[in-house]
């Protein structure tokens, strides 16, 4: 730090208004009153969100550019007011005085919240008014506070249109996989034939065991016999384990119905429809079995390889059918008496699967190689972008 700058508490140079909630009695969506804010949720980057909640009795204001601050759950994340608002219990307004200019403080705050701690409650972390008033604030004379946003500013100019390029780059990357995945399976040649899903001549749609035996919460354990397959093991594009729950041989032999075999295919069916995974020898577990918002696919291996049937699964064609029958508003569902009737194009050759496969493997290879390029190139701007900010406060730009 340089030797023209003094250290000084938030509190001695700036005003903090700590959020107050009106009952709810007074809250509207008609737009009477002051807009209301509650917490982080309103954030939108640098400035708030639009309303969605207006109040007509004024608890705690907070005026057009004062630093809001995130107080609880979590504690830190800044933001800026872009009009005169009412604040809830979520938040705390930061008004400067004259000795401190607002983006400068601002950046501080938004290099320095990771390090803000308040109170570890039970529920939930907080911070309150008086906590603020006692952060510690490098603050060096203004022109060189005004000097330093300059060159912030136009740093974060750059960063921010290199990610904006990074990210276009990985959508293209993405979109460029799903594009040719939807034109393989929407042209389909001369020797290939449509088929409906509920052709068991093509394949077999196999439902788990919902029955008196399907597994309670006490029945999971962290290692066992079985993976009980959850939500976050079936993915758009294929299976996870980084969260597993099992079961014993017990539980195992006490159901029937919806354990996997080699080759099978599992689609999620409820809540999150769509997602998919393969069984096939690269998976570790012996023995898997299906929840109740998911269905096995069991392919006739003299039809349909498993690797093309799960290709041509998670392409436009199947989305499209999906998104047109979907049922269930707080929870989606796709019944099997409405699945049996979705229709896939199928090559008669296996060979032909097999090629179509290998093409979309190698198309997927390049584009994972290409997230990864430019999601790394996203996490390195971001490491910029702190870099820059610890230097601004240590008085080394």
């Amino acid at each position: 730090m340089k030797k023209n700058w003094e250290v000084k508490k938030l509190g001695e140079v700036c005003q903090v208004i700590a959020g107050q909630s009106p009952e709810s009695k007074h809250y509207n969506k008609a737009g009477s009153g002051l807009p209301f804010y509650q917490g982080k949720k309103d954030f939108t980057e640098k400035f708030i969100g639009d309303p969605t909640v207006w109040t007509t009795k004024i608890t705690k204001q907070a005026e057009q550019g004062d630093i809001l601050m995130s107080v609880r759950a979590p504690v830190g994340p800044v933001n800026i007011s872009t009009n005169c608002i009412c604040i809830g219990r979520g938040l705390a307004a930061i008004r400067v005085s004259k000795i401190i200019d607002r983006e400068f403080l601002f950046n501080f705050l938004l290099k320095y919240e990771s390090e803000i701690t308040g109170n570890t409650g039970a529920v939930f972390d907080s911070i309150n008014k008086q906590q603020i008033e006692k952060i510690l604030l490098p603050l060096p004379p203004l022109p060189e506070q005004q000097r330093i946003v300059s060159i912030l500013d136009e740093s974060f100019v750059s960063i921010a249109k290199a990610k904006e390029n990074a990210e276009k780059n990985l959508q293209n990357a993405q979109e460029l996989f799903e594009s040719y995945l939807q034109s393989v399976f929407a042209n389909p040649g001369d020797d290939w034939e449509e088929k409906e899903l509920g052709d068991k001549n093509v394949l077999e749609i196999i439902d788990g065991d919902r029955g008196k035996n399907y597994p309670k919460q006490s029945d999971f354990l962290s290692d066992g016999f079985c993976l009980f397959l959850n939500t976050k093991n079936v993915r758009p594009d294929g299976f996870e384990f980084h969260s597993t729950m099992f079961i014993n041989v017990e539980k195992d032999n006490a159901l029937g119905k919806g354990k996997l075999n080699r080759n099978d295919v599992v689609m999620t069916t409820r809540g999150t429809i769509g997602n998919l995974g393969i069984y096939c020898d690269d998976v570790k577990y012996e023995n898997i079995r299906i929840n109740s918002g998911m269905l096995i696919f069991r392919p006739n291996l003299k039809v349909i390889t498993p690797k093309y049937l799960f290709e041509v699964l998670r392409s436009g064609v199947i989305k499209f059918q999906i998104n047109s029958h979907v049922s269930g508003a707080a929870q989606p569902q796709l019944p099997i008496k409405t699945l049996v009737n979705f229709s896939i194009p199928v090559p008669k050759s296996l060979e032909v699967q097999n090629e179509i496969v290998s093409k979309l493997n190698a198309l997927s290879h390049e584009t994972r190689n290409l997230e990864s390029i430019y999601q790394q190139k996203l996490a390195d701007l971001e490491e910029l972008k702190k870099s820059i900010l610890q230097k601004a406060f240590n008085g080394e730009l």
